[in-house]
């Protein structure tokens, strides 16, 4: 019984590009970037051990951690708040079956990220076996995947709201990640962070795996005090889950009905396009609220990246430029592709699949006031982050910015929101589903993030990876927002390559729109 729910739920997870993307492409991904820019060399000449022997270690945790915690945890919710596991909970299945059955879908999947990383290793980048040790490592691998495991029951038996959930299962950890030596490996932190850092068990889990596979060690590769942190955070998630979980959730509070004062009654024949367009942004900007995971890559992510990288490299200088001014360029062209390129697509495929779309084009309201809605909803949602972003590396930082710099700020915002905008619109016009769209737009935008000077700092990338980022408008975005933000002249021909990018995107938008069925626009 539950080798047939761990079949069903692994089975659902294959087919969910989102979740399979997240934990088995995306460390792997990034193991693969950070091998193109920072290289592979031998560490020690004579020994053949090589740089990606302690990559590779370290993003297998953090795919084992992606998938037993952050997925699951978001899968668990989804299917609490859609009433499933009640549902279950109701048929001749054991409750601890339905949970084994979760849980052993996320230790597959686990398992598989695993296979698949220390496989490529091994095949392209000379990463070593270290036999003595393999035990340990297998145990260490164990623990830790139970570990994360129950702290993801935690988090649901916690979090009573699956948006909620979601923004816990992947910000809590994508945060933890930075100073835990996953994502900035070695990195020199603060006193007070790495204490933080060394609190919980990511970095336990991540320096105990790198140590089993590190050749230089000697003993049999057992790591006791690591381990034991892993235990004692796995047992108590799992005390946490048994005492707080419940089947279903809990009934939303009755809410108290507004008075009949504050009920707006539009008179006086149409409305106009600016309250049309209005309307529309209210809308987004309250669904906005509503979707705390959406917000937090927003809006909370880029703040988080730009006060953390800027602490933990105090001092440095990239690009010709202090720290905080490049990071603070890389944040905004981060907001703007997210708002634009990611929410935008994954706002109307969603509308589309749930019918929205098609029930919009029985009312009054336009289609183009939609679109006009979302649109002014990633405009006020960037230029408020970019605010948020520009005032915490002025106070924080010491950042200066000059009237000319917010003049060259508002063209890029304008020309890169239009720019992705176009690129979503076209990518929901292509795709299907609103999971593939969601696939589609992330799949294709982190992996530019870290070719086009958002995410990598610093360094010399290979040079097919920098002539991949030369090609698409989001490193041409990035270093226009850095040129206007260092003083230098305007980015003519960074702009240029934005719009024509936006010009292309809008022609061939406009071919298949022309050469599609009519009823796929709305259905």
């Amino acid at each position: 019984m539950i080798g047939r729910l761990v079949r069903h739920e692994t089975l659902s997870f294959v087919r969910t590009p989102m979740a399979a993307f997240f934990t088995v492409a995306m460390p792997l991904l990034m193991a693969v970037i950070i091998g193109a820019a920072v290289g592979n060399q031998v560490v020690q000449p004579g020994t053949g051990v090589r740089v990606m022997q302690f990559v590779i270690p370290v993003m297998a945790v953090f795919g084992i951690a992606q998938g037993c915690f952050g997925t699951l945890a978001i899968r668990l919710a989804d299917l609490r708040d859609r009433g499933w596991l009640k549902r279950l909970h109701g048929t001749p299945v054991p409750a601890s079956a339905v949970l084994a059955g979760l849980a052993g879908a996320s230790l597959a999947v686990a398992a598989t990220t695993v296979a698949v990383l220390l496989t490529v290793g091994a095949l392209f980048y000379g990463t070593q076996m270290v036999w003595r040790t393999l035990p340990a490592l297998l145990l260490t691998l164990l623990i830790g995947a139970a570990c994360f495991t129950a702290l993801g029951f935690a988090v649901v038996a916690l979090v009573r709201n699956a948006a909620a959930v979601q923004l816990l299962g992947t910000g809590l950890l994508l945060a933890l990640a930075f100073i835990s030596d996953v994502i900035l490996i070695g990195a020199r932190l603060p006193a007070w962070l790495d204490a933080v850092g060394w609190a919980f068990p990511l970095r336990h889990f991540a320096h105990a795996v790198r140590d089993a596979m590190n050749p230089f060690l000697t003993g049999p590769g057992f790591h006791l005090d690591h381990l034991a942190v892993l235990v004692a955070w796995g047992i108590g998630g799992a005390a946490l889950a048994l005492w707080r979980f419940r089947w279903e959730r809990p009934q939303a509070r009755a809410q108290t009905l507004r008075k009949a004062g504050e009920q707006r009654v539009m008179l006086g024949g149409r409305p106009t396009p600016r309250r049309l367009v209005a309307g529309q942004v209210g809308h987004a900007l309250v669904r906005l609220r509503r979707d705390l995971s959406t917000a937090f890559f927003t809006v909370i992510l880029p703040l988080l990246l730009l006060a953390l990288t800027s602490l933990i490299f105090a001092g440095s200088r990239v690009s010709g430029v202090a720290l905080p001014v490049f990071m603070l360029a890389a944040m905004i062209t981060y907001t703007i592709g997210v708002a634009s390129y990611v929410n935008i697509p994954e706002t109307i495929a969603g509308d589309r699949e749930r019918g929205v779309l098609k029930r919009l084009a029985g009312t009054p309201l336009p289609l183009w006031a939609y679109h006009a809605g979302n649109l002014a909803t990633a405009l006020l949602v960037t230029a408020a982050t970019t605010v948020l972003l520009t005032l915490l590396a002025a106070f924080g930082y010491g950042v200066t910015v000059t009237p000319g710099a917010v003049a060259g700020m508002l063209a890029a915002i304008v020309l890169g929101t239009a720019c992705f905008t176009a690129l979503g619109a076209l990518v929901v016009a292509l795709a299907g589903k609103q999971q593939t769209v969601n696939a589609v737009t992330l799949g294709t935008f982190l992996p530019l993030a870290f070719v086009s000077d958002v995410f990598v700092i610093g360094g010399e990338l290979p040079a097919v990876l920098t002539a991949v980022g030369d090609a698409f408008p989001l490193k041409h975005l990035s270093h226009a927002v850095l040129d206007t933000l260092a003083g230098r002249p305007w980015p003519w021909a960074d702009l240029a390559v934005v719009t024509l990018w936006t010009l292309g995107a809008t022609a061939a938008l406009a071919l298949v729109r022309a050469s599609g069925p009519k009823r796929g626009r709305l259905s």
